[in-house]
């Protein structure tokens, strides 16, 4: 990886980056299979804003920022909570601009994140992806973060 690509702790001079990468996220979200469940059952609600205010002055909560040549152009969401009197993290949103995808950022901001996780006392870290999102799946899979829970669905005629 080139000194180009970097992840970051966001500020809240991020918002105005944040809002407008979170609205290209949920624009790609979308297109994807099980987006209106995800959507209806466990996206995080409320304006960007108000997301972007939780996160950053929440207690178990961070945003990072991805970043291509110091230019803002991912983000990551993860909160810390409990399993088993285990603190686990889990990364709740995370998007790349798809120009830079390749490039080594999401790395960046997962290696952050993984890092956040254990400095916090975290001993997993969760994730999710849609079906059909190849990219996420891979990208997940290069840090060893397989899947441990499918969720399936019929729809009824």
């Amino acid at each position: 990886m080139s000194e180009f690509e970097s992840a970051r702790f966001a500020t809240k001079s991020d918002l105005s980056e944040f809002e407008n990468l979170f609205t290209q996220s949920r624009s790609e979200a979308a297109t994807y299979k099980g987006y209106d469940i995800w959507h209806s059952l466990e996206a995080l609600s409320g304006p960007p804003v108000a997301i972007f205010n939780d996160y950053l002055d929440g207690d178990n909560k961070t945003i990072l920022i991805g970043e291509f040549d110091t230019v803002p152009v991912g983000f990551m969401l993860i909160h810390l909570f409990s399993i088993d009197n285990e603190i686990t993290a889990r990364v709740d949103e995370v998007f790349v601009h798809s120009d830079v995808r390749e490039v080594g950022v999401g790395e960046h901001l997962m290696t952050a994140a993984i890092n956040w996780a254990k400095d916090n006392g975290a001993k997993r870290i969760l994730g999710r992806t849609f079906p059909g999102d190849r990219h996420m799946k891979n990208f997940y899979e290069r840090f060893k973060v397989t899947a441990r829970l499918i969720e399936v669905s019929k729809e009824f005629n």
